[in-house]
């Protein structure tokens, strides 16, 4: 009897050590064809990526003139003409190119010959406009086509039919050195021939 007892315990023994091993090779082979299970989201991190960077989408603005007193062929307020006080027209504008030094204001009248009425230049590039009768800081006003200095109202002769005014922006890539006995169609015609880029802003006034 307890040579029988002895026999099953070492059958017992023998048996756990094998079911060991085998439990062993099993976790030590890489073949096994198991399957992690998902990871829980709750219990892992995530390393942070560098910024995605995009490059810049859409086109540069273009130069662009705007005024509250007319619009883009409409017809001049009588205060900005020689019929009212004469005040020089509000102004304002966006899209002004990067190599711009300076901006610049011509105004003729395209039915008498180009006649200039006004001309602003030293405007700094970062102004966006300017006030009826008004004049940016910094800025200078030169001659206009009667020899007077500043804003001169359109006044179209008696009989001569519909004038166009144009109202011309420019943006100048380097500072002008304006000719100080220059005539208005000398300083005009010289900040128009220095312009990279130009918006323009007309209005019409019928003679009486």
């Amino acid at each position: 009897m307890v040579h029988t007892v002895a026999v099953r315990r070492h059958r017992l023994v023998a048996l756990a050590l094998t079911s060991l091993v085998a439990g062993l090779a099993m976790a030590c082979s890489s073949s096994d064809g198991r399957t992690l299970p998902p990871p829980d989201p709750d219990k892992t991190t995530t390393t942070p990526s560098a910024p995605v960077i995009q490059p810049p989408t859409g086109e540069v603005d273009e130069l662009s003139l705007q005024s509250t007193a007319f619009t883009e062929g409409g017809v001049l307020p009588d205060r900005i003409t020689c019929t009212g006080v004469a005040s020089s027209p509000d102004l304002s504008w966006t899209g002004t190119p990067l190599e711009a030094v300076e901006l610049a204001i011509v105004v003729r009248d395209r039915d008498a010959g180009g006649f200039v009425h006004w001309i602003v230049t030293g405007i700094d590039p970062f102004v966006q406009g300017i006030g009826e009768g008004g004049v940016p800081e910094n800025a200078a006003e030169g001659l206009n086509g009667a020899g007077t200095v500043g804003w001169l109202g359109p006044c179209p002769p008696a009989g001569s039919g519909t004038h166009t005014y144009e109202v011309v922006l420019l943006a100048l890539p380097e500072v002008l050195a304006i000719p100080p006995e220059g005539t208005a169609n000398e300083v005009a015609g010289l900040v128009e021939a220095s312009a990279s880029e130009r918006a323009v802003l007309t209005g019409i006034v019928t003679a009486g």
